[in-house]
This record gives structure tokens, C-alpha cells and sequence, in this order.
């Protein structure tokens, strides 16, 4: 029989003693009826037949319907601080997170955790421990979701942030781990910042455009100055449709000096 903490102080609190005492035993209901990653099915008609009392969602205080989030296409609902409550901060190398993380990778919810470190991470070190434990699609995702919480704390550019990733969880040549699991120590924040440090280095500056027609220069009157390739004749084109289209006289196209004989 699965059993779940809950806390004692829940009756101090105000939000909860404000509550109705039918919402009260809703608010229980759905904390032991949710499964263990904090999911549950939203199976109302069986909630008003163990409460006793008819319960909808739209007739819920908000002190109650702020701390559910809806998952779109499968009528079940997320409790994100039933995760933080009942776990504290996930670890990979547990069996019981193991499995959270896993429900929550599937449900694209780990990012919706405020208090959950999805690095799995001691303090300030992020150390990926996931080995063999979770599919390397699955561990991509938990990197993917705890790098998108830094880039814009940093101003790097979705593309730069595409590249990030794309260089550090390439896979080894047995397919089994990624380029940044292979590192003794690796810190998102820290890489992050250095990844958009060297980008400046690398990012070749760029040449000016410089359009056909302003190659040429012009006469007093605005005609262009240009040279047939081939004889070398000058000729003053009108416009620049005229300069494309080249010389009069070997019908090649213009250069902007006279060719050398």
C-alpha cells in the first residue's frame, strides 16, 4: 500500500482553513488519489462519490485551482508542489525518482517543477549520474529543459543555444552516452557563458554587400562609367538595367576599368 506524506501544518495554514469543508476534503482527496509523480486521472464522478458532495473544477476557489495545472489531450491534471513536497530534489541514482523523473519526462513536465533541479544537481555542480537508467533520448530532454532555463538569463540566441546542445549531447560511438556525460564535472551556466564567449571569437566578420552597378562610377550627368570586357571599349550606360545587360558592341558583360591590352 502506497503511502504519501502530508503536512501537519496544512490546518495552520490560511488558504486551506478559508476553504469550505467539502473543498478541504477535496484538496486531501486529490493529494492521496494523484499518482506518485503528482498526476492525477480527473475522474470527478468517483471524487463526488468518496467525498460525498458534488465537485467540479469550475466551482473550485482558486486557492485550490492555481495549484493544479491541466495536461492538454489526457483529461489528468499536474500538482507540481506535490513532487517537491514528497521528494525534495530528484536525484537519477534513487529508484523511487527514478521513476517520477521518468513519468515526468513523459509528460513534458519537468520544467513545470519550480523546486525540482532538473540537473540532478549538488548545489551549484551539475553532475549528470543517469548512466544506464534512462533511454539517451530521455536524458537529451533533461538536459534540453534545464539549459533553456539559463539561455535567456544570458541572452544567447535560439540558434546559438541549437548548436549548444547539438555539440554536447552527441552520442559516443557505442550509442550509449552523450559528449557532456563523458565530462568529470560539467556546469550548464558556466558552459553556457563560455559557449557564447568563444561564438563571438569564431563569428567571422562580415564583408559589406557591395551591389554590380556600384562598382561603376558615373559621369556628371548620372551616366555609368563602364568598359566592354572584351575590346575594351567605353560606353556610358543609362541605368543599371542597362549596365547588366552589357556592352553594345561585343555583347559581353562590363567591367568598371579598361582592360589591359
Amino acid at each position: 500500500m502506497a503511502k504519501r506524506f502530508i503536512d501537519t501544518k496544512i490546518w495552520d495554514k490560511a488558504w486551506f482553513r478559508r476553504l469550505t469543508p467539502k473543498n478541504k476534503l477535496f484538496w486531501i482527496y486529490l493529494l492521496t488519489k494523484c499518482d506518485h509523480a503528482g498526476i492525477w486521472d480527473a475522474d470527478w464522478e468517483a471524487a463526488e462519490f468518496l467525498i460525498g458532495e458534488w465537485v467540479n473544477f469550475d466551482e473550485l476557489p482558486p486557492e485550490i485551482t492555481s495549484k493544479m495545472q491541466y495536461i492538454k489531450g489526457d483529461d489528468q491534471y499536474f500538482i507540481p508542489k506535490f513532487v517537491e513536497f514528497q521528494y525534495g530534489v530528484l536525484k537519477a541514482n534513487s529508484k523511487p525518482h527514478l521513476s517520477v523523473i521518468k513519468r515526468l519526462t513523459d509528460k513534458d513536465l519537468m520544467k513545470g517543477i519550480e523546486s525540482v533541479s532538473l540537473t540532478l544537481k549538488d548545489k551549484d555542480k551539475t553532475k549528470y549520474q543517469l548512466k544506464d537508467k534512462l533511454k539517451v533520448k530521455e536524458r537529451e530532454k533533461i538536459f534540453i529543459d534545464y539549459c533553456k532555463q539559463y539561455y535567456k538569463k544570458f541572452d544567447i540566441s535560439d540558434v546559438m543555444l541549437v548548436d549548444f546542445v547539438n555539440y554536447w549531447t552527441e552520442i559516443n560511438p557505442d550509442g550509449k552516452k552523450m559528449r557532456f556525460e563523458m565530462e568529470k564535472v560539467f556546469n550548464h551556466k558556466r558552459r553556457l557563458v563560455k559557449w557564447k564567449e568563444n561564438s563571438k571569437k569564431w563569428e567571422k566578420p562580415k564583408k559589406e554587400h557591395k551591389s554590380f552597378e556600384a562598382k561603376f562610377g558615373k559621369t556628371k550627368t548620372g551616366l555609368y562609367l563602364a568598359y566592354c570586357s572584351r575590346c575594351g571599349k567605353k560606353e556610358t550606360p543609362n541605368d543599371s538595367w542597362q549596365l547588366k545587360d552589357g556592352s553594345n558592341c561585343c555583347r559581353v558583360e562590363y567591367v568598371e576599368t579598361k582592360p589591359s591590352a
